[in-house]
């Protein structure tokens, strides 16, 4: 019976450690998933990818999902590049075959790159990896932002430079007293008359005229190009 009563009492010990053994794992997995969050969403795992998911930031609501697209989406080529084609393509014709091939060919392809980057949380460059034939995707769409980037700094800078100018009492193109015209540059105000007299000889000479809008963006812009070309030339030079 003591035998008995001793085993008893060493299994109800034995049970009791595993009991606190089991809490305190318990309380250590709590310690590591806070209560605001799910492990599942924590340590959501990739069923296409293979690997573990970092939990990032969510959206606080659908505006500022959607302004981020808007963002993602829309740039200077919507405002500055879109009139100009338009205008070149033949107007209205041209935008009934931008409508289609707009929403049956970019609104899809915009979804699905949105959808499946948002769902395995990676970018623009990685989302692609989850099969081997469309890696190329997303190295192909680094190499055409670099590209894309390439010229329009350019762009944002013509523009950038213009609003700057344009705020001024009196706009610089405007007007043939800057330091930058020449003696071929008119205005579009001038009203140039020519007397001619009969006479036996006639000789007409030409001379070549450039508007004072013309000369503003040809001379002021190139000697402001190669100013800064010189300046970042010298200093790389320094560095070396």
């Amino acid at each position: 019976m003591a035998k008995l009563k001793r085993t008893s009492v060493e299994e109800t010990e034995g049970s009791e450690e595993n009991s606190e053994e089991g809490f305190s794992e318990a309380e250590a997995s709590k310690e590591t998933f806070p209560s605001s969050a799910d492990p599942k969403k924590v340590n959501r795992k990739s069923s296409i990818l293979g690997v573990e998911a970092i939990d990032r930031g969510q959206w606080s609501g659908r505006f500022d999902f959607l302004m981020s697209m808007i963002a993602y989406a829309v740039g200077l080529g919507n405002v500055w590049r879109f009139p100009y084609l338009c205008f070149k393509n033949g107007g209205g014709s041209f935008l009934v075959v931008y409508a289609i091939f707009f929403c049956l060919g970019a609104v899809p392809v915009f979804i699905m790159e949105v959808t499946i980057g948002q769902y395995l949380q990676r970018g623009a460059m990685e989302m692609w990896n989850m099969c081997p034939l469309f890696k190329g995707v997303g190295i192909g769409n680094v190499v055409i932002a670099f590209m894309c980037i390439a010229y329009f700094c350019v762009i944002v800078s013509w523009a950038i430079f213009y609003m700057i100018n344009s705020l001024k009492s009196t706009f610089p193109w405007e007007t043939c007293d800057n330091w930058w015209n020449t003696a071929q540059c008119i205005t579009g105000k001038e009203n140039t008359t020519t007397l001619m007299k009969a006479a036996v000889n006639l000789t007409l000479t030409e001379r070549r005229t450039e508007t004072s809008v013309e000369q503003f963006w040809e001379y002021v812009d190139f000697v402001r190009f190669t100013f800064k070309f010189k300046f970042i030339v010298k200093f790389a030079f320094i560095r070396k």
